[in-house]
């Protein structure tokens, strides 16, 4: 008798499947975001290593970083929300011994918790292909852009209206 090396339930193109589903859900993400996102999965960057590359407060660098993991969870799991607010806070150069203890408190307060936590876990290592993918040109390496287009535009007809009313003035 032959011995299956995969178990017959496994499907080849099921992690295929669902990394293209959490591609599209980071493409949906900010820019900003998704650059944070990049630099601490890709580059594996602290987030105070972000914050001082992006000139970013350390709190927004979480915030970015939460709004990327929570956008690969299931909707309406609020277990799996908080567990990834717990994994994304602990992260955080700011996170304190008392949230520290409070987080202890919460995994061990129910089964359930350390499960959400786990999978959550198990979600952020999922996602390197994923970052791969949206990240393989490299572009979130760059730090911040001086004005982008829109900004270009908004600045040179600020700058036309300013001349305008001094030649007008004159």
């Amino acid at each position: 008798m032959t011995r299956l090396l995969l178990p017959l339930e496994h499907h080849p193109h099921a992690q295929d499947l669902a990394d293209h589903a959490m591609l599209k859900q980071l493409k949906k993400l900010p820019r900003r975001v998704q650059q944070v996102f990049l630099l601490s999965r890709l580059d594996q960057m602290s987030f105070a290593d972000i914050a001082r590359r992006l000139e970013l407060p350390a709190l927004s660098v979480e915030r970015h970083m939460n709004q990327a993991l929570q956008s690969v969870r299931a909707e309406h799991d609020a277990l799996a929300s908080r567990a990834g607010q717990w994994y994304v806070r602990l992260q955080s150069p700011l996170v304190t011994p008392s949230e520290r203890i409070d987080f202890r408190r919460w995994l061990d307060a129910a089964p359930e918790h350390r499960e959400a936590f786990h999978a959550t876990e198990l979600r952020w290592r999922t996602l390197l292909a994923p970052a791969r993918q949206l990240g393989h040109d490299g572009w979130y390496r760059q730090g911040r852009a001086a004005l982008s287009i829109g900004g270009c535009s908004v600045a040179i007809g600020l700058a036309v209206a300013a001349l305008a009313a001094i030649g007008f003035w004159s």
